[in-house]
């Protein structure tokens, strides 16, 4: 019988990773900002998002793809918009500072822009949703990825998974609707991948158009709605790598195929200011009205209750701060042999 998940809890995870990031040269401040958003996906149960991706960050920033200390760069091009060239840097150190410039020209006029050019994968979108909606801010996080996504009616990848997050303040859980534009997320594969386990053969196809369970074999994913989701991949590759004069779709240096090369991967942010339009507190009252009359709704057979966009992973939050965070076996010895090469114990 195979072994159970180890609990760890989010504070020794977390330690665990700004270390190891702290042992290849990333500033402790940035290495900071990638362990909260690794963890707020492992603590929302988004694990695909999660510490599973650390050993990747690591092989990218020795090999040089990813820059330890890249040179971040704004240009303001008007009051409520600009552009951010991420100097080739982590995604989630990268992001973290654009939402921080989105938020700060919404305070001034209302609503805040940002292109991001030049960086890598950022992790969890809602990541930096949360962040915004914390602030009292309406937040959508986007960002391109290579190809993966098959469209609607094509026979092969064009688009990334293009993943999209919207999400608004409550005086509860947020209303968070983070999504990829595929059936699935790839991390989902990538965290099956790791673990050893089989995918349901509706994700995907492989290299020669047919259904696959083997999440090595996967070589396309299916758009979420057909044609929906397949128009909505295009939609968040013009915002985040056409407008920020990007290479777009299958231009796009892959994730795990090509290690060596920076990704050049584009995002987009925009934060909007609720108290321009009405007062913080009255927004989250109504909002809060429509919610309980939401879950009111009776559930379909076989479900327990219905949940809105963000509630489950707001209740996965509550739990697992209390609880801890499973790591499964194969997880685990990925971890404690990457803490191994670091001298850096792995907690458990």
């Amino acid at each position: 019988m195979n072994p159970g998940p180890m609990i760890i809890s989010e504070e020794k995870l977390n330690q665990f990773v700004v270390n190891v990031l702290a042992a290849v040269d990333v500033p402790r401040p940035d290495a900071g900002i990638v362990a909260d958003c690794l963890l707020m996906a492992n603590l929302s149960g988004v694990d695909s998002h999660g510490i599973v991706r650390l050993a990747h960050y690591i092989r990218r920033l020795q090999n040089g793809s990813i820059k330890t200390h890249p040179d971040l760069r704004f240009e303001q091009t008007a009051p409520s918009m600009a552009i951010l060239d991420g100097g080739d840097g982590l995604g989630h150190v990268v992001t973290w500072h654009a939402t921080t410039k989105a938020m700060e020209m919404a305070s001034e006029s209302g609503s805040g822009v940002v292109s991001i050019r030049d960086s890598s994968h950022f992790g969890m979108a809602g990541f930096y949703i949360l962040r915004m909606i914390e602030e009292g801010y309406i937040g959508i996080a986007m960002t391109a990825t290579d190809k993966m996504l098959v469209p609607f009616g094509a026979k092969r990848a064009f688009f990334g998974t293009n993943p999209l997050a919207i999400g608004f303040p409550t005086n509860g859980i947020p209303v968070m609707l983070d999504m990829a534009t595929t059936l699935t997320a790839w991390g989902k594969v990538a965290l099956a991948r790791v673990e050893g386990k089989p995918i349901p053969a509706e994700w995907g196809i492989d290299a020669e158009g047919n259904p696959t369970t083997d999440p090595n074999a996967i070589a396309g994913l299916h758009p979420f709605g057909g044609s929906k989701g397949s128009g909505l991949a295009m939609i968040i590759d013009i915002f985040c790598s056409v407008l920020a004069n990007l290479p777009w779709g299958p231009h796009i240096n892959l994730m795990y195929g090509e290690m060596e090369a920076p990704r050049k991967l584009g995002h987009f942010i925009l934060a909007m200011d609720v108290r321009r339009l009405m007062p913080l507190e009255l927004f989250k009252g109504h909002l809060g009205a429509m919610l309980d009359e939401f879950g009111q709704l009776p559930p379909a057979d076989g479900f327990s209750a219905v949940y809105y966009p963000g509630q489950i992973e707001g209740l996965n939050r509550e739990r697992r701060r209390a609880e801890g965070i499973p790591i499964d076996p194969g997880l685990y010895a990925e971890l404690a042999g990457l803490g191994e090469q670091f001298n850096v114990p792995f907690p458990g």
